[in-house]
C-alpha cells in the first residue's frame, strides 16, 4: 500500500504567522498563492498519472478546498473524516505569538520552551494527538490491500502525529511542513503487526517522499517560531 499525506495550501493565517487549529476561521482560508499551489499539485498528479484508490479528507475548509483543486479530476468520492482535522490549539488559535504572550502570558510561559499543549486552555492534549495519529494510520491499514494507493488531505500538526505513528517513534519530531507538501510511504498492511524479523525487511516499509513539493518552485518562508501548526 502506498500512503500519501498532503498538507493544505497556504492560508492567510500561514502567511501572517498566526496559529491555526481545529476551527474554520476567515483567516484559515486559502490565499491566492495557496489556490495556485493546489492547482500546481493537480497538474503534477496528472503529469505523473497518479490515481489513488482511496481518498480521505479533513472536513476543514482549507483541506477540502485543496482537495477540490488538486484532486477533483479523479472523479472519486472522498471519505471526509473528523480524525483528519487539525489538532486544536485552544486559546492560541487565530493569534500571532506576540498576541499570545500579551493575552495569555502564563500559558505562553508554560508552552514556549516545552511545546506542552496540556498547559493551553482548550487545546487538544498530547495524548489525544498521539492517539489520533495512530487511529488514522489504522484507518489506512485496516481498509486497504497491498496494491491500494491512499491519499489523505489534511494539516501540518496532525501529519506530524501520523508520521510519528508510522515510524513508531516515542518522540514527536519538529517538521517544518510546507504547504501542499507530500509525505509518501510504502507499507505492507498484512504484515504491519508482524513481530518476527520481517519488521526489519526494508522491502516492506519505505519512505518515498518526505515533506516534498516537486510541483512548486522552492519556497522557504521562515515559520520556525510557530512550530508545525500554523
Amino acid at each position: 500500500m502506498k500512503l500519501l499525506l498532503v498538507r493544505h495550501g497556504e492560508t492567510f493565517a500561514n502567511d501572517a504567522q498566526r496559529w491555526s487549529g481545529s476551527q474554520d476561521l476567515e483567516i484559515t482560508n486559502l490565499t491566492e498563492n495557496g489556490i495556485e499551489q493546489a492547482k500546481k499539485l493537480a497538474t503534477w498528479f496528472k503529469t505523473n498519472n497518479f490515481i489513488p484508490t482511496h481518498i480521505y479528507v479533513s472536513p476543514q475548509k482549507r483541506a477540502l478546498d485543496t482537495f477540490n483543486l488538486a484532486g477533483d479530476h479523479w472523479n472519486i468520492k472522498p471519505n471526509i473524516i473528523n480524525e483528519l482535522k487539525e489538532t486544536s490549539a485552544g486559546n492560541f488559535e487565530g493569534h500571532t505569538w506576540d498576541e499570545i504572550e500579551e493575552l495569555f502570558p502564563q500559558e505562553a510561559d508554560g508552552f514556549r520552551f516545552t511545546r506542552n499543549w496540556d498547559v493551553v486552555t482548550g487545546a487538544e492534549t498530547e495524548l489525544e494527538r498521539r492517539n489520533r495519529g495512530v487511529k488514522i494510520l489504522n484507518i489506512a491499514l485496516n481498509h486497504t490491500s497491498k496494491e491500494d494507493i491512499v491519499i489523505m488531505f489534511c494539516h501540518a500538526s496532525i501529519i506530524g502525529n501520523i508520521v510519528a505513528a508510522i515510524l513508531e517513534t516515542p518522540k514527536l519530531w519538529g517538521i517544518r511542513t510546507r504547504n501542499t507538501a507530500i509525505f509518501e510511504f510504502e507499507l505492507e498492511p498484512e504484515k504491519w503487526n508482524d513481530t518476527s524479523r520481517e519488521k526489519n525487511n526494508l522491502t516492506l516499509w519505505r519512505i518515498l517522499r518526505f515533506n516534498e513539493t516537486p510541483h512548486l518552485e522552492n519556497e522557504d518562508k521562515d515559520l520556525s517560531n510557530l512550530g508545525s501548526q500554523i
